[in-house]
């Protein structure tokens, strides 16, 4: 792709940058900056997306684990039991808190009138593979056991995650089906991170900062994440050659100038070719992280009412 053609940011998301840079948000690079550092600044900058929108019953509970797991439970008005959204969120499994993504899950869980389930697992390269994806799978057991005593309905679950948060549910959907369990009817992957083979087009296009996220950081977070190369190999091998047989429904969302959107467009036919109900939309203009900013983008906003229609038509 030339300088001439290449395609740019939506109007809106160049003015919600812009936004951005008016409140003082600074976004840091895990290749040029300290962890600890990079993991603040992102926090300021979910404080700042996270202002507004609606404000349902929210509730806090601890998943045993190692280490334990923390939950948070956005309750929809009305009486329960509620059908249950269990939302993985990305940060190249080296970032995110209980306060990624706080206003979307509210959002949905106001919208669709479901319960939806935020988790806070632990971070790489502190806690590598496979912590992260025990964690996940200790919680959703924990839905089916206890979810029940909090006014969840463990019979109407549906899972879901971005980027790095959409491997991982990915991942368990494959450990159910292994395991017979058949306790998701429905996921929603939105510009998930599957490989870390990083010659396709999408990262050719769009891996070299000009629309965020850059193929360098993504092979960061794949070496911190799974240090062995050995075995990183294996893992994400598997996932790529994977019979995706007898999965639920899945809702497929991608932004148009990522440098993952070949992860995801790789899986759609996949997906299809195995016989499961796929839907893929491909935002044009949005760049990687866009569903984040439902406070200021429409592309987000539409996002958000996608999943909100698929978890309504696939769980209530």
């Amino acid at each position: 792709m030339t300088t001439e053609t290449k395609p740019a940011l939506a109007d809106e998301v160049k003015a919600a940058q812009r936004a951005a840079a008016d409140a003082g948000i600074v976004q840091l690079d895990f290749v040029k900056a300290p962890a600890d550092e990079v993991r603040a600044a992102n926090l300021r900058f979910q404080h700042f997306l996270n202002e507004g929108g609606p404000q349902p019953a929210v509730e806090t509970a601890t998943v045993a684990a190692e280490p334990p797991v923390p939950l948070r439970l956005y309750k929809p008005d009305g009486p329960g039991p509620h059908p249950v959204y269990l939302h993985i969120h990305g940060g190249g499994f080296a970032q995110g808190t209980l306060e990624t993504l706080d206003r979307v899950k509210r959002e949905i869980a106001s919208e669709a009138g479901i319960a939806v389930v935020g988790l806070e697992y632990a971070l790489a390269p502190e806690h590598p593979y496979p912590a992260a994806p025990r964690q996940v799978a200790a919680v959703a057991a924990w839905l089916s056991s206890d979810g029940a005593a909090h006014g969840l309905d463990p019979q109407r679950m549906a899972i879901g995650g971005d980027s790095a948060g959409a491997h991982l549910a990915l991942q368990q959907l494959l450990a159910d089906r292994a395991a017979g369990l058949g306790r998701f009817r429905a996921a929603a992957l939105v510009y998930a991170m599957l490989s870390d083979r990083h010659d396709s087009p999408s990262h050719r296009d769009f891996g070299d900062g000009s629309y965020g996220l850059t193929t360098a950081r993504l092979a960061w977070f794949w070496s911190r994440y799974l240090p062995d190369a050995a075995l990183r190999r294996q893992v994400l091998d598997d996932l790529a050659a994977a019979d995706l047989a007898g999965l639920p429904p899945v809702l497929l969302i991608a932004a148009a100038l990522d440098p993952l959107l070949d992860d995801t467009l790789a899986l759609e036919p996949r997906l299809a070719a195995a016989g499961n109900p796929v839907e893929l939309t491909i935002y044009e203009g949005m760049p990687h992280g866009f569903l984040n900013q439902t406070r200021l983008l429409d592309g987000a906003r539409s996002a958000r009412d996608q999943i909100v229609g698929f978890l309504r038509r696939t769980l209530l």
